[in-house]
């Protein structure tokens, strides 16, 4: 097989590849922060700026000037440039700490990636057809992903990309744009995702080895839809499943090309030949990639050492010996950090302790009267205890009944038809709740479900061993206080579609109170402190 070859397996090989490149973007439910090149972890800092710098013009060195600047003011030493060359490959052959110096000082080079046939023919045509695909994926993809806002959601229960098939057949915006036929182009595509990316990429004449940078760059011009389509794929993957939906998306993508090439092809046929070219070309990092890389790399020893220095300084107010009066293990999230900082300034005897606020319990919760589970854990994690809330089955039925009877009235004020009206009658009934609003006047309660239970009991054995992992990864085995807190957060808000955000992250977005019950029920019980016992972890009878 040569370099210039098109085969299926090459093109759906690339299509996964471009697929995994892409960061998953996860729900506001759990507004969970993902590292933007969870894609490229496999790459060195060098060679992942090459890529995306050729799929989407991005860059990932800080900026220069900032790096000159700490260099001119000592932070960053001749010493760490001299190591950070020895540490980034390529790097001392091409340069030294004076020539890093150099390029710190020196304006960076301008990145352009190749163009896309959108792009091309956007140049000849006068029409912005990248904006124009953007907005008709975006407006389609609004409503196929909706979870429920939407007044008029699209229809469910098939592929994404036969969903678009079958609002773009009728949708004649592309073609009053301009390209003509449109409809009649998708009607006849074919119905499988994978014969769409093989045709297409034959169509665009491109090689295997130009298709992976190339569908990468595609699939970062949809943004958002892209990431949260590979959260899609992320999530079943989790639970054994395969999701194929960013392929949809690419193939959709895909099919806007090669609507455009044959209709533009006479007029940007060099270009394009010259962008596949560059896609055809290795993901290879340049003399400025290496030295960007080796300046992030002497930043990041600069920063290690002013790190280790303060860490290396003794408490200002060391800890009176024998028995702390009091311990409390807070979540890890910085908000946690202000009450941890107070409350141990209180009292030298009182200790705490940072953890993860989810507790070491991977718990697929159901609330009190309700059938939806909440994953009240890492979002990159898999639930491995399935928990629900004690309570009356008479105050649960009663509990419903008021949501269902919430839920109805909710819909009943945002109906198309109804919410004029409900506005011209009953609006001026909500003035108090509007000033209450507007003067943050406190009206909400932080939850106060019954106690949380493991749905399936667990197994003595399995309790003990529970109880022994969490304690031991809190690094909590021995000095038991009498009193030992184990303190959840969350928040109340209102009206803020990132309420997750101002919730406990390790718990899925959601509060911590579950986790932290539920630990300290499993702690506190006789059974489990005897079994922790024969494990060499010995919990004092009065804690």
């Amino acid at each position: 097989m040569t370099q210039s070859s098109l085969t299926e397996a090459g093109v759906r090989h690339a299509a996964q590849r471009a697929a995994n490149a892409v960061p998953p973007a996860f729900p506001l439910d759990a507004s969970v922060a993902v590292n933007p090149f969870l894609g490229q972890t496999g790459e060195r800092l060098e060679t992942t700026a090459a890529r995306l710098g050729r799929v989407a013009g991005i860059s990932l060195a800080p900026p220069r000037p900032w790096m000159s600047e700490q260099i001119a003011a000592g932070r960053i030493t001749d010493a760490d440039l001299h190591a950070a060359l020895n540490a980034t490959p390529g790097a001392a052959a091409l340069a030294s700490p004076g020539d890093l110096k150099t390029a710190a000082g020196a304006a960076p080079p301008t990145l352009i990636p190749p163009p896309t046939v959108a792009d091309l023919a956007a140049e000849v045509s006068g029409v912005d057809w990248p904006g124009v695909i953007a907005e008709r994926i975006g407006a389609w993809a609004a409503g196929y992903f909706d979870q429920g806002q939407a007044l008029w959601a699209a229809p469910r229960g098939r592929s994404a990309y036969a969903a678009w098939r079958a609002v773009a057949t009728h949708d004649l915006t592309p073609e009053i744009a301009g390209l003509s036929h449109f409809a009649t182009f998708v009607s006849e595509a074919p119905e499988h995702t994978g014969d769409v990316l093989v045709r297409a990429a034959g169509r665009l004449g491109l090689t295997d080895a130009a298709c992976e940078t190339y569908f990468h760059q595609l699939l970062m011009t949809l943004g958002g839809f892209a990431q949260y389509a590979r959260y899609l794929g992320w999530r079943a993957g989790l639970e054994g499943k395969a999701d194929r939906t960013l392929e949809d998306l690419l193939a959709i993508r895909l099919l806007f090309e090669e609507a455009l090439l044959l209709q533009y092809e006479g007029r940007i046929a060099l270009d394009w030949l010259k962008a596949k070219a560059l896609h055809a070309a290795p993901v290879t990092p340049s003399p400025d990639h290496i030295r960007d890389a080796a300046l992030q790399e002497a930043a990041e020893r600069a920063g290690q050492r002013a790190l280790a220095q303060t860490l290396a300084m003794p408490p200002a107010s060391p800890r009176a010996d024998g028995r702390p009066r009091l311990q409390a293990a807070f979540c890890i999230d910085v908000r946690s950090e202000v009450f941890r900082r107070a409350l141990e300034n209180l009292d030298p005897a009182i200790e705490t302790l940072g953890f993860a606020g989810f507790f070491g319990l991977t718990a697929a919760h159901r609330r009190f009267a309700s059938d939806v589970e909440e994953w009240r854990l890492p979002a990159l994690l898999a639930p491995g205890l399935h928990t629900t809330t004690d309570g009356a089955p008479a105050a649960d039925f009663a509990q419903r009944i008021r949501q269902r009877a919430a839920r109805a009235w909710g819909r009943f004020k945002l109906a198309a038809v109804s919410s004029f009206a409900f506005v011209e009658a009953t609006g001026p009934l909500y003035a108090v709740k509007l000033t209450q609003d507007a003067l943050a006047l406190p009206h909400a309660h932080a939850p106060h479900d019954p106690p949380p239970r493991f749905d399936t009991p667990l197994d003595p054995g399995a309790r003990v061993a529970a109880a022994g992992q969490v304690l031991r990864a809190m690094s909590l085995t021995k000095g038991f206080a009498r009193l030992v807190l184990l303190v959840g957060h969350g928040a109340n808000v209102v009206n803020t579609p990132h309420a997750s955000g101002l919730h406990c992250g390790a718990c899925g977005g959601q509060s911590g109170e579950v986790n932290a019950r539920l630990l300290a029920r499993l702690l506190n019980e006789a059974a489990v402190r005897d079994g922790l016992k024969a494990a060499g972890i010995v919990i004092p009878e009065d804690t």
